[in-house]
């Protein structure tokens, strides 16, 4: 964290910088406010570089063979710019060479845990065992303990990511 904030002062130097040179060069005809505006310009610039690379260098962090089968992107409304281009601000991994299958009562079960990453000011990664069956798509949550919440069962798509890389 520490780095992030040397190299948004970086950002904000170098650009005070840029602005403060372009006034020496119009013979400070430019206002002096100017310079202050770049920094804050570079700083949300730099801000807004971090928050849209997040995906991307979390990625590059997971382990070999890790594929990710949800992202999450949402816009906001201090963030103006997220209805034209959405923020990446969470997504869903699973380890697929982890995945234990298991057959019971004729039914193919699939055992697995599912990590969600959320981007916040410090990043979140949250992570649930699962079993996954085959036969009716039905994903049930597993509690610490090791018990299926069936309460708490959802029905998946069978098209989607998860139910493809788990079951097939």
């Amino acid at each position: 964290m520490i780095w992030t904030l040397l190299t948004a002062a970086g950002a904000a130097f170098l650009a005070a910088g840029i602005a403060q040179y372009a006034r020496l060069l119009t013979a400070k005809k430019l206002p002096k406010w100017i310079v202050p505006a770049a920094a804050g310009l570079g700083i949300l610039g730099y801000q807004i570089y971090m928050e849209y690379s997040w995906f991307e260098r979390t990625q590059k962090l997971l382990p070999e063979g890790s594929v990710v089968t949800e992202v999450r992107e949402t816009p906001a409304f201090w963030r103006p710019w997220t209805f034209a281009v959405p923020l990446k601000m969470g997504f869903s991994v699973i380890e697929p060479d982890k995945v234990q299958l298991a057959f019971q009562d004729g039914n193919r079960i699939a055992r697995f845990r599912l990590y969600n990453f959320e981007q916040a000011f410090v990043d979140h990664v949250n992570q649930t065992a699962y079993l996954l069956n085959c036969s009716t798509a039905q994903l049930v949550p597993v509690s610490e303990e090791g018990t299926p919440q069936a309460a708490k069962a959802l029905q998946l798509p069978r098209e989607s990511t998860l139910y493809t890389l788990v079951c097939n």
